[in-house]
C-alpha cells in the first residue's frame, strides 16, 4: 500500500506498513537512485554576511555546505561593492566572500536582489533599496558588472545567478501592488545581461512565496511575449505561512514543486530546474514550534523533496540567528542547533539511495549505503494531539550474514533538539543473524529525527 502526500501529475509516496505495529523495513540489496546532497544547501539572508564572522565561520567547521545563497549584493552591503562619489567597485569583501565559501566547499549561488542608492527610485523611502531602480537599463549595466568581475575576471565559475527575493509582498518590491510587469520588463533586462555578459552563467528567479502559481503564470506569460533567457525559478515556503490557525505539512514542498512543475509545462512548454532558495518551519514567530518540531520538519522536508526528484536544491533558512531560538543552524555564539544537525545527518548520507519498502505512517524514511556502510534518517512529524512515542523495529535486510556491525544512534527529540553543539549519538554492537538480517529498536516522540549508522 502507498501512502500518498501530493496531489496532480505526479505523486509522492512513501512505503506504509498494512499491519497495525509500525516498523520500518530497509532493504541493502535495493538501490533506488543517488542522495541530491544540494538539498541540504543554506541561505545567509540579507546582510548578514555570515561567513565574514569567525565566530560563525567556526560553527559551521564540519558542516557540509553544498550550496550557499548569497543575497542583496547589489544595495552594496555588507560588501560596500561600490561607491557612487568616485563611480568605482571596490570588489575585496565580494570576493572574501565567495572564496570563504568555496573554502568550505559550497557551490554559491548569487542573489542579484535589491537597488543601490545611487540608482533607488525613492531615496526618501523607509528602504530605498527595495524600491525600483530609477534607471532599469543601469541597473541591468550593474549587475552586468558584478558578472563581469566574478565570472570572467576572477573566474570564480558562479552558474547560479537568481533575480530578486519575495517581491510580491509589495515589501522588498514596493510598486508591486501598482502592478506586475515593469518587475518582469526589469528581470528580462538583467537576464539579457547576465548572459550577455557570460553566456554560460544560468539566470531564474524569482524566490516569491510557493502559495502563489498565478505571480510565476503571469511571468511566464511575459516572457513568452518578451523572450528573455530563464534558465531556472526559485520558490520560498516555511511551515508559518500555513496561518495561525493551519497546521504546518512538510508535504507542501512536494505539492508546491509539482505545481510549479505543472505550469512550467503548461506556460512554458518545459519543466524547469527548481530551486528553494528559502525554507524553514518557522519564518517570523518566535516561540511557536518547539526546537524538536523544529527538527523533525526539516528531516520530513529533506526526505520529501529526495524522494520527489525533482527539486534541484535548497538552501536552509538561515545560517544564524534570526528570530526564533531554534530555527537557525547557530546561535549569536556560533553553537550547533537542532537544524544544523539534521541538515548534516542527511547530507552525509552514503551516495546511493537504497529501498524502504515499509515504514509508519507520519514518518519520513531515507536510507543509503551497502551492506558494510548503510545510514537512515528517520523523521517523525505527527501533529495530531493524539499522537504518542513509539518504539519501531528497524529490520535491515541483506546485510553481510552473520557479520559484527558497529551501530550508531542520534536522536533530535524533545530531551535533546534544544541542546546546542554536535551530534551525541549512542554506540551499540549488533550482529546480523544467518541470511544477514538485523533489527534495531529506535524510540520515536511525535516529532523526532533519529539517525542510524551501521559499519562493518
Amino acid at each position: 500500500m502507498l501512502r500518498t502526500f501530493c496531489t496532480g501529475v505526479a505523486a509522492l509516496a512513501f512505503a506504509a506498513s498494512l499491519s497495525a505495529a509500525p516498523e520500518i523495513e530497509v532493504d541493502i540489496a535495493k538501490q533506488t537512485g543517488t542522495i541530491n546532497r544540494k538539498l541540504a544547501g543554506v541561505s545567509q539572508g540579507g546582510n548578514a554576511g555570515s561567513f565574514f564572522k569567525p565566530a560563525i565561520r567556526k560553527g559551521l567547521e564540519g558542516l557540509p555546505l553544498p550550496l550557499v545563497r548569497i543575497e542583496m549584493i547589489t544595495n552594496s552591503r555588507p560588501h560596500a561593492l561600490y561607491d557612487a562619489s568616485t563611480g568605482k567597485f571596490n570588489w575585496t569583501k565580494l570576493d572574501e566572500e565567495i572564496e570563504a565559501v568555496r573554502k568550505a566547499g559550497g557551490e554559491v549561488i548569487i542573489n542579484l536582489f535589491s537597488t543601490p542608492q545611487h540608482l533607488a527610485s525613492d531615496p526618501a523611502a523607509k528602504v530605498p533599496a527595495f524600491t525600483p531602480p530609477k534607471d532599469f537599463r543601469a541597473y541591468a549595466e550593474f549587475c552586468a558588472e558584478i558578472v563581469r568581475h566574478v565570472n570572467i575576471d576572477r573566474k570564480y565559475g558562479v552558474k547560479y545567478w537568481e533575480f530578486w527575493n519575495e517581491p510580491s509582498g509589495s515589501w522588498f518590491w514596493t510598486d508591486w501592488k501598482n502592478g506586475n510587469r515593469r518587475f518582469f520588463e526589469l528581470y528580462g533586462m538583467v537576464a539579457n545581461a547576465v548572459k550577455q555578459t557570460d553566456p554560460g552563467a544560468l539566470v531564474g528567479g524569482f524566490g516569491d512565496n510557493a502559495q502563489y502559481p498565478e505571480h510565476y503564470a503571469g511571468w511566464f506569460r511575459y516572457l513568452k511575449e518578451n523572450p528573455a533567457p530563464l534558465d531556472f525559478i526559485t520558490i520560498h515556503y516555511y511551515g508559518d505561512w500555513a496561518g495561525k490557525n493551519g497546521t504546518p505539512a512538510p508535504q507542501n514542498y512536494v505539492r508546491f514543486a509539482e505545481r510549479m512543475q505543472e505550469l512550467c509545462r503548461r506556460e512554458l512548454g518545459r519543466e524547469l530546474p527548481l530551486f528553494y532558495t528559502e525554507w524553514n518551519l518557522p519564518a517570523e514567530s518566535v516561540n511557536r514550534f518547539p526546537a524538536a518540531q523544529v527538527a523533525a520538519w526539516t528531516g520530513y522536508a529533506l526526505a520529501a523533496m529526495q524522494e520527489y526528484g525533482k527539486i534541484d536544491g535548497a538552501a536552509f533558512f538561515r545560517i544564524e540567528h534570526y528570530r526564533d531560538p531554534a530555527s537557525s543552524l547557530l546561535d549569536p555564539q556560533g553553537n550547533r542547533r537542532t537544524a544544523s544537525r539534521v541538515l548534516q545527518a542527511f547530507a552525509e548520507l552514503p551516495e546511493q539511495q537504497l529501498a524502504v519498502p515499509v515504514s509508519p505512517e507520519d514518518t519520513a524514511v531515507l536510507a543509503a549505503g551497502n551492506a558494510d556502510a548503510a545510514a537512515v534518517l528517520i523523521s517523525r512529524y505527527a501533529p495530531a494531539g493524539d499522537a504518542t512515542a513509539m518504539t519501531v523495529p528497524v529490520r535491515f535486510r541483506n546485510l553481510r550474514p552473520d557479520a559484527a556491525y558497529a551501530v550508531s544512534i542520534a536522536q533530535e527529540d524533545s530531551t535533546s533538539a534544544s541542546r546546542l553543539g554536535a551530534s551525541a549519538p549512542q554506540e551499540q554492537s549488533h550482529r546480523s543473524d544467518e541470511e544477514g538480517n538485523l533489527t534495531i529498536p529506535v524510540r520515536l516522540e511525535p516529532f523526532s529525527v533519529a539517525g542510524l549508522t551501521l559499519r562493518r
